[in-house]
């Protein structure tokens, strides 16, 4: 059964406050719930609607969410009061927000991050960290003004990617400070940047991509070594953030 403190619990992790005050986040989904469990975090609790589970993945999930946490099984229209999605896929669970800093992020000597100044769209959010995953990375920085790494939509969108690599929300100063402390050579990602065909020399890379609209902060700006851009050869004037940042980390991460 669904109390009406489980009920006011789910529906309060929609907001960033909330989410941040509890250290908890709303995950749905099959996929999203597999890789929560495959990550071992820890589940609050989980909801899952009275058909869910009947045969396959949704069989094997349900048994290994009753092995991790009390769940509570409802009819559908309830399910979809609580979940943030307007078609939920029958599970709605809240997780324990994994905690990483700056000095918790372990990096090899040839190591590339992706930092992400200011970047609001919770979709495009998603999608970053999962091709930052996708293509190596070592962590994903989330500097001031970025959207909050445990939004709903941001959560399904980097499709359990979130779950175990860094991602680590971080002052800009404080990011700066630990990008040359530990010897990253940054470049920042700017359309009017210079068209960049293969990596630096240097060992350890960050790329910064910035805010969809107004771009790379001032700051951010000043400390970089330089400013890059996707060789574009048709007539587009510009790429989207998400698809401009994997053209130029696999440009960045290929031989490396």
């Amino acid at each position: 059964m669904l109390t009406k403190a489980d009920e006011k619990l789910l529906v309060a992790l929609r907001r960033r406050a909330e989410r941040e005050r509890r250290g908890l986040f709303l995950a749905e989904g099959v996929r999203v719930m597999e890789a929560a469990i495959e990550a071992g975090l820890d589940l609050e609790m989980a909801v899952v609607a009275a058909d869910f589970g009947g045969a396959g993945r949704e069989a094997a999930l349900l048994d290994a969410l009753g092995a991790r946490t009390t769940v509570r099984t409802v009819p559908g229209h309830v399910l979809a009061r609580v979940a943030a999605t307007d078609t939920p896929q029958g599970v709605v669970a809240a997780v324990r927000a994994p905690q990483t800093s700056l000095g918790g992020i372990t990096l090899p000597e040839l190591a590339t991050v992706l930092v992400l100044d200011a970047v609001q769209d919770p979709g495009n959010f998603g999608t970053l960290v999962r091709t930052a995953d996708a293509l190596g990375a070592a962590a994903v920085l989330a500097l001031e003004g970025t959207v909050d790494p445990w939004n709903p939509k941001a959560v399904r969108a980097a499709a359990g990617s979130s779950f175990h690599l860094p991602v680590v929300s971080t002052g800009t100063t404080a990011a700066l400070e630990w990008l040359m402390a530990e010897r990253f050579h940054v470049l920042a990602a700017d359309a009017r940047g210079q068209s960049i065909e293969r990596a630096p020399s240097a060992p350890r890379l960050a790329l910064v991509v910035g805010n969809e609209g107004a771009g790379i902060g001032p700051a951010v700006a000043a400390a970089a070594a330089a400013r890059v851009a996707v060789p574009i050869r048709g007539s587009a004037e510009s790429l989207n953030v998400g698809v401009a940042a994997g053209i130029l980390l696999y440009l960045l991460t290929r031989e490396r």
